[in-house]
């Protein structure tokens, strides 16, 4: 290979943004932070007519299922809740400044809708985290936020390991009322489009329903929307571990009626058998739920 100088490679002129521009949208940009919320306050309800109800859309979606606790009845998941309203009280011109449509800023500038899980079945009741909030030149604010939650679902084992699970994820508000809040579901289903597949459980379908009751504490209507998470249990795993080995097991212990009295092993075989039926009982019992209904490999 030669060692002479290197041909001189065509320069290419560099991309340059005016800074004048791009001072000037910032500048924009905080001047229109600082008139919206000059006068604002995120603690009511922000409609102009205080008798309408504020219409809140509500979309979730299931992420992954974390855990299945069968014993203390208890559902892990981690969804994404999408959460959208109109705040009458932040609308500007977008040609006022500079054509600036939407803005980003921490929810904690704005009102947010009390919406909890009811079903929650964590200690520390852990809401959503503190993420910023889309806000649009109409009013329209969306807000994205990650959950991690633990709900409460009544588990049937009576099939196990061929059974299926129905678990409900209810969200509405916690104090505003249906004159107040009217709240409804963006889809009829939870969006499972970014779903990871748990290993344990297949999901089926998670469809959306929009339930209006009336508690007997308040005459007033209290809207909610309640997700329904069809699970079916991938019962691969069981088959091989748990169910083959009892029936296999279980075929042993008529062998004991054919060999003689005689032998010295009839009693032998028969405790074996028993030891080995109450080791596979004892690893379902340790995983199912202290309830009323038996399992049928129990049985």
């Amino acid at each position: 290979l030669g060692r002479g100088p290197a041909a001189p490679r065509p320069l290419q002129p560099p991309l340059r943004v005016s800074p004048g521009c791009r001072g000037a949208q910032g500048r924009l940009a905080y001047k229109l932070l600082h008139d919206l919320f000059a006068n604002y306050s995120s603690a009511l309800r922000p409609v102009e007519d205080t008798d309408r109800a504020l219409n809140v859309t509500l979309r979730v979606t299931l992420s992954q299922i974390i855990d299945m606790d069968e014993r203390n009845q208890v559902l892990t998941s981690y969804l994404w809740v999408r959460q959208t309203w109109l705040d009458a009280h932040l609308t500007w011109d977008k040609d006022e400044y500079g054509g600036i449509d939407s803005i980003r800023i921490p929810s904690s500038y704005v009102w947010r809708p009390d919406i909890i899980l009811y079903n929650n079945a964590d200690e520390h009741f852990g809401g959503s985290m503190e993420t910023n909030v889309v806000l649009r030149s109409d009013g329209h604010i969306m807000w994205d936020s990650p959950a991690i939650t633990k709900s409460s679902c009544r588990v049937d084992v009576s099939y196990f390991p061929f059974d299926g699970q129905r678990c409900r994820l209810t969200f509405g508000s916690w104090t505003y009322n249906g004159n107040q809040i009217d709240l409804r579901n963006q889809l009829d289903t939870g969006d499972l489009t970014d779903f990871v597949e748990n290993v344990e459980w297949e999901v089926l379908g998670m469809p959306a329903a929009r339930n209006v009751i009336t508690y007997g504490c308040c005459s007033e209507p209290y809207p909610d929307v309640t997700y329904t998470l069809l699970l079916r249990r991938r019962a691969s795993f069981y088959i091989f571990n748990l169910l083959l080995p009892c029936i296999m097991v279980s075929f042993l212990a008529p062998l004991g009626f054919y060999l003689p009295a005689d032998s010295g092993e009839k009693v032998s075989l028969g405790v074996t058998v028993l030891l080995a039926l109450t080791v596979f009982q004892l690893l379902v019992a340790e995983s199912m739920p202290p309830s009323e209904s038996v399992p049928l490999i129990g049985e």
